[in-house]
């Protein structure tokens, strides 16, 4: 296993002065430093986490904090994961997974998905730096990274507008937050430019409840209804209730929102709205790290694309 004194050998200088550029490289000439860092990586040495976390007051652990109700939790966090653990695996810093608002001392950050308006005051109140995924209310003042919901449900309307569809409705979240809430205006002020006729649904995040709720409302219905819906969960259920009967994309248009997994196993293969999540990672992750650094707060929205699958026409 290479170490501090193969580092050393290489550089040409004292295990001390390799510690120092380590640990204290303000204290270290520029050429000092140059060749020290060029030897760390030629001979591919990694500096051991807990003697530099003593040294620096830091745990190099980040942890992602799950709020979500397991039973609507979206395969999107599986691959937000998988992101944010290998931006943080390039830091040096490693990925911890909690469900449970704590403060603790061995963490030196938190990056929150799936929270509520009752968790927020919680967690403002932690030690630690905070970045939320997901757009956080007006009246709280939190670092956030989320995709720009609203841009994404008018992409989503303005496709079904060009693709031909008459009515074009909308199947939201029945929940009071900022991502859930832009997503319809983005949908209502898409509506209104074209001057068309809004219609809106909320529904639990379930596909069998959006399965439900269309079967309830087939009777106002007509053929060549487009159906933008708040989630590609929501727009599976929209998708089955449709095609035991109906055509989907030629009679009915559905597009859904998030683009993970869901998307890919509907059958037909579902239209969506896909979020970058590996930029969203990376945001995530820098965002923290202003925090960390200089007590920065960010608010940052990131645009999505959408994705043409099967359930609408070209």
């Amino acid at each position: 296993m290479v170490n501090l004194a193969d580092v050393a050998h290489q550089a040409h200088v004292s295990k001390m002065t390799v510690s120092r550029v380590i640990n204290h490289p303000e204290k270290v000439s520029t050429e000092v430093r140059t060749a020290v860092m060029a030897a760390i990586e030629l001979i591919g040495y990694q500096p051991n986490r807990i003697a530099k976390a003593l040294v620096n007051h830091q745990n190099y652990v980040i942890q992602f904090l799950v709020l979500e109700d397991v039973v609507t939790v979206e395969p999107n966090y599986a691959i937000l994961l998988l992101h944010l653990a290998d931006v943080l695996n390039q830091k040096g810093y490693t990925l911890e997974i909690s469900t449970t608002i704590t403060d603790n001392d061995h963490i030196d950050g938190i990056i929150v998905s799936g929270w509520r308006q009752s968790d927020l005051l919680a967690l403002e109140a932690l030690r630690v730096p905070v970045v939320l995924y997901g757009e956080s209310p007006t009246d709280h003042d939190m670092a956030y990274v989320d995709v720009d919901n609203r841009i994404g449900t008018m992409l989503a309307t303005r496709h079904m507008i060009n693709a031909g569809y008459q009515k074009i409705i909308y199947v939201g979240m029945d929940v009071d937050l900022p991502f859930s809430n832009e997503r319809e205006l983005g949908y209502l002020d898409t509506m209104v430019a074209k001057k068309r006729v809004s219609r809106v649904y909320t529904v639990a995040n379930h596909s069998h409840i959006a399965e439900q709720l269309i079967h309830n409302i087939m009777a106002q219905l007509p053929k060549n209804t487009g159906i933008v819906c708040a989630t590609d969960r929501i727009a599976l259920g929209v998708v089955r209730a449709l095609n035991k009967k109906n055509g989907v994309p030629e009679q009915y248009g559905v597009i859904g929102f998030d683009g993970v997994f869901i998307d890919q196993i509907s059958s037909p293969q579902l239209t969506t709205v896909h979020q970058p999540f590996a930029k969203i990672a990376q945001s995530l992750v820098d965002n923290l790290f202003l925090q960390l650094q200089n007590s920065e707060l960010v608010m940052q929205r990131i645009a999505p694309e959408l994705i043409r699958r099967d359930t609408t026409r070209a």
